[in-house]
């Protein structure tokens, strides 16, 4: 596989692997049909001419799953990471990405709750529970979908009222003093009329990062979190059904740990610590991690990341003859986050952060589908949104070092360093006598600039989105299908009340660095805005055969809209913009029904044209960070899907998918990328499932679940540095459960990461700067059991 470059080899390969499990058929059982709404219709997965993955509702529940980061395990070519904690999901699909974590930034793979866009991670909450499936769209989502996106959409779809009564809870527990319940219930209020739903979930966990802080702070990756949503559904008529949804969510938990690794033979710090020693100003010394194990850490802080937010979702849909539905979705959301993070994950300060945001949303989606008998059929329709969002990130930089060795912790540690840097002199006396110590030991006081000091920036973003769309089918000859999209987008950004400041240890304002006016430091840089207009869109052919196997073609642009560089702190040429990434996506795809319906194989190939992909370009000597685009990077590729249950006791799933990414045209830091693979982009994963029903009584049945996942290495960076990456790695996951044979209860054992396998969701180059590179772990070996009560 290592060796396939050509995306018709694996499609070859997959018509041989049907041919030779056709030719080994044993007894099997029909498997069930898979419904989606990827579309915006009610269809048959193997119908939908898209490459899809679905997960229901009972997969997740053997899966075990609650951060949304999850379920890459399970979906070939879908990789993720949450570098800045739960509540902000990075994925990666079909490689396609994003570098810059800013929290005004809109993910090149979008979220969508019940077809609401969740694009900022102040709104996007705890989602995981009381779920019908989730969907994930793999390309460009140019037409029907109400944000653009290049890289694909994921969908959660909640399960809605219905007019039987029922319920369920379900009780939890395991090891790091985990604690968890989730339920639902489900009451009609008016027969055939007006139903509700009401379900939630809460978890709470001590953090698996064990903190060796001798001053016993709290261990990291802990879990504190709830969820609540209550769904109305009013159908007055069989022509009419409205579904109003509310939600909260709540998440209040230890950070994350950072894991410093590769640290350089100065330590966590780059010497700074062990300088400061010799002089007599700090009795700490540079961190090297002496004694620690791989899950264990010595951070000094346990602050709390804290997420709130609130939505409500009015969906109306409205038959207003046989062939004819009109469809509006209004949704509100609200919500904020603060998350403060040791970023050396060491009892020194060397490095602190805090973000934080206010968001707010808005979106009308208003459609018309049709239903027509006849050949040509369409959804169009007009889509706005606004969204606004209120930020504000503080970096901190050797917060406990006394920088002018004073004696004392405050604003002056920031001066002296900053004035002499600046070839103004010290600002202080004692300044100047370290100054000239350091001298004698051919250094300079202004070569640790900005040590001492914060920095900070606040902005307001205001962003309207404004969209029309019709996406058409033509049926025509036997089996033939034609298919065209089209959307015309407008998506104004604007950027208000920019500050960025230089502030002491103490918090004291010292320095506007943008725009730069030292006589007022809260002075804001002069409004911008800009405009995005664009295209997008979809041609596709389908053909199904007489047997049911769907064949079929597409090529569709998709565009990720432009953005301001968040992530500017010390000069007014941080503060750019990037114009819109594109992408050209070809693909050819089939989905088969085989052995007497037991089997589904479902397969695509695709190759992309990745056009001014955004990046974040960050400076190892100056630290200054910019928003650039890389001009072009090809990716081509594929993903095979088998669903099979040869045994009416057994059913199992398997994936894989191949990457093969290239940078074809770009630079950053003056490095020519040319020939580097892109980032978060294996070229083999491969996930297998197997539910087995091993033991059926008269009381129920004993189910034994099983998954495992593979990713082959990978780089977190488009350098493609060799110690900026993540070697191959399996996951395995299992669990036990016994169902009641009257559905009423069931009880489960359930453990994940059996193998206890370390390994790495994320790494930064820290080194030049500050002796070690940042590190994100995957969670060790956990385990539970629950206990499922339906009513």
């Amino acid at each position: 596989m290592r060796k396939l470059k050509n995306p018709i080899t694996i499609l070859g390969i997959a018509s041989y692997a049907t041919t030779l499990v056709v030719a080994n058929h044993a007894s099997a059982q029909p498997l069930e049909e898979v419904v989606i709404t990827a579309q915006k219709r009610a269809e048959n997965l193997q119908d939908v001419p898209v490459s899809v993955t679905a997960l229901s509702a009972g997969e997740l529940q053997a899966l075990k799953y609650r951060d949304s980061t999850e379920i890459a395990a399970q979906v070939p070519n879908l990789q993720a990471s949450n570098p800045t904690g739960d509540g902000f999901p990075i994925f990666s699909l079909r490689g396609i990405s994003m570098s810059d974590f800013s929290l005004n930034q809109s993910s090149p793979v979008a979220s969508y709750v019940d077809e609401v866009y969740k694009g900022n991670p102040a709104i996007q909450g705890v989602q995981i529970y009381d779920l019908e499936r989730i969907e994930v769209l793999r390309g460009p989502q140019g037409t029907l979908y109400g944000k653009n996106s290049t890289g694909g959409a994921i969908n959660f779809i909640t399960r809605k009222p219905d007019f039987e009564r029922s319920g369920y809870i379900t009780i939890g527990a395991g090891d790091y003093s985990r604690k968890e319940t989730a339920g639902a219930v489900n009451l009609p209020v008016l027969d055939d009329t007006l139903a509700v739903r009401l379900a939630g979930t809460w978890t709470e966990a001590d953090g698996w990062f064990d903190n060796k802080n001798p001053l016993g702070i709290d261990d990291g990756n802990a879990i504190d979190e709830y969820g609540l949503r209550g769904s109305v559904l009013w159908q007055p008529s069989d022509s009419l059904d409205v579904l109003l949804i509310a939600s909260t969510g709540n998440q209040d938990a230890v950070n994350y740990g950072i894991q410093a690794y590769n640290i350089t033979a100065d330590g966590v710090g780059a010497g700074l610590y062990g300088l400061y020693n010799m002089l007599g100003a700090t009795t700490a010394v540079d961190s090297t991690r002496q004694g620690l194990s791989y899950f264990e850490f010595d951070s000094d802080q346990q602050l709390h990341r804290k997420i709130d937010n609130s939505a409500v979702a009015l969906t109306i849909n409205w038959s207003l003859n046989d062939e004819l539905t009109l469809t509006s979705i209004s949704s509100w959301d609200d919500g904020n986050l603060t998350n403060p993070e040791d970023v050396d994950g060491t009892a020194n300060e060397v490095l602190r952060a805090r973000y934080s945001a206010d968001a707010k949303q808005i979106t009308q989606d208003l459609r018309l589908t049709s239903n027509h008998d006849g050949p040509f059929n369409y959804i169009t329709g007009l889509y706005y949104a606004k969204e606004e969002i209120s930020n504000q990130t503080t970096l901190g930089f050797y917060q406990d070092l006394d920088m002018n060795a004073d004696g004392l912790l405050n604003f002056n540690d920031c001066l002296d360093p900053l004035y002499i840097n600046l070839g103004l002199g010290p600002a202080t006396q004692a300044g100047a006598e370290t100054e000239a110590i350091l001298n004698g030991l051919g250094l300079s006081l202004g070569d640790f600039s900005p040590a001492g000091c914060q920095a900070q920036n606040n902005f307001d973003q205001d962003r309207t989105s404004m969209a029309a769309y019709a996406d058409t089918t033509y049926e025509f000859g036997e089996g033939y299908t034609l298919h065209l999209g089209l959307r015309y987008n407008q998506d104004k950004t604007e950027l208000h009340n920019f500050t960025a400041l230089l502030l002491g240890n103490d918090g004291i304002p010292l320095l506007n660095t943008i725009p730069g006016d030292e006589n007022d430091p809260y002075a804001t840089a002069p409004n911008d805005s800009f405009t995005d207009k664009q295209w997008t869109g979809v041609l596709g052919l389908d053909y199904m055969t007489a047997g049911g196997t769907l064949y079929y073609g597409s090529y569709s642009y998709g565009y990720r809209t432009g953005a301001f560089n968040a992530q500017a702190f010390f000069d007014p040429a941080e503060l750019t913009t990037v114009d819109p990434e594109t992408l050209d996506a070809f693909e050819l795809g089939f989905k088969s029904e085989l052995l007497d319906g037991s089997m589904q194989l479902n397969g695509a190939v695709f190759f992309y044209r990745y056009h001014d992909q955004q990046f974040l370009n960050v400076d190892p000597v100056t630290l200054a960070q910019t928003l650039v685009n890389i001009d072009k990077s090809e990716i081509a590729g594929g993903e095979l899907e088998l669903t099979y249950r040869p045994l009416p006791t057994l059913l199992l799933r398997s994936g894989l998918g191949y990457l093969d990414s290239e940078v074809k045209k770009g630079e950053l830091n003056g490095i020519d990328l040319q020939g580097n693979e892109l980032v978060n982009s294996p070229e083999l994963n491969f996930n297998i499932t197997a539910d087995w029903d091993v033991l059926q009584v008269a009381a129920g049945t004993l189910t034994l679940h099983m998954d495992s996942s593979y990713s082959d290495s990978h780089y977190f960076d488009v350098f493609n540095v060799n110690r900026l990456q993540q070697g191959g790695f399996w996951l395995t996951n299992a669990r036990v459960q016994f169902s009641a044979a009257d559905d009423s209860w069931e009880v489960a054992l359930w453990s994940k990461n059996i193998a206890d396998k370390k390994y790495r969701t994320s790494i930064i180059d820290l080194q030049s700067s500050f002796g070690f590179d940042y590190s994100h772990i995957g969670a060790p070996r956990t385990f539970g059991a629950d206990l499922t009560l339906r009513f």
